[in-house]
């Protein structure tokens, strides 16, 4: 099974994806090609990124896209911006990551909104929908994942980027990760390999894992079918 082909299971009975750490809306876009014509949600920090992601969400209606940090509560929070901003990050790089993507160097800081998603919650629309929270948020997840609070429950599904190297300073580990998806009540879907891992070690850095909570509640599980 193809990560395509698994999407477009896992989303057959979700109604809203919310993006957090959208960039330029490549996640987005590939939610589309996955098949899925719900709401989208992109929350996107970085002014330059952002202007890129609602430039390419405009002939969306369904698309909406906030130039929000998602984290632990509502405030402010200092980002370290990268060249490609791909890697840009509340975190500190470590040597590992400055390494294995040299051109993605640092390109100074910026100071961003952040709100968390349990005060978010009511003002997106999510009361009463089956809701699939993709992060890459460059080692914030975790953090994200405690500023949902007790919603954290009503989150069909979560999709992670998690660190199996030390990528970023002062970040969860992958074992800190699934202990509090444990504790959470989401079981395991899929890891899926995110990149082709350090050339020199033959390390993997990242995977992406997909989590089924156990007290959201999906058609097709209730079933016992997709």
């Amino acid at each position: 099974m193809t990560s395509q082909e698994r999407r477009r299971i896992l989303l057959r009975d979700i109604d809203m994806v919310i993006d957090g750490g959208a960039n330029g809306g490549q996640y987005a876009k590939w939610m589309r090609q996955c098949g899925f014509h719900g709401k989208i949600i992109s929350f996107e920090p970085a002014s330059e990124a952002f202007a890129v992601l609602s430039g390419v969400a405009r002939s969306d209606d369904d698309w909406h896209c906030h130039n929000v940090a998602l984290g632990p509560e509502d405030g402010e929070v200092l980002l370290h911006l990268t060249r490609t901003s791909l890697g840009s990050s509340v975190f500190r790089r470590t040597d590992l990551l400055s390494r294995v993507w040299p051109d993605d160097v640092e390109a100074g800081t910026e100071l961003v909104p952040m709100r968390s998603l349990r005060s978010l919650w009511h003002e997106l629309g999510c009361d009463g929908r089956r809701v699939y929270l993709k992060l890459d948020v460059e080692g914030a997840e975790l953090s994200v994942l405690e500023g949902a609070g007790p919603l954290l429950d009503r989150i069909a599904l979560l999709e992670l980027e998690l660190p199996l190297a030390n990528m970023h300073h002062d970040t969860p580990t992958f074992d800190d990760m699934l202990n509090f998806l444990t504790a959470r009540g989401f079981s395991v879907v899929a890891l899926e390999q995110n990149h082709s891992g350090d050339a020199v070690t033959g390390q993997m850095l990242m995977i992406d894992g997909i989590f089924r909570s156990s007290s959201a509640g999906l058609r097709g599980v209730r079933s016992g079918r997709w």
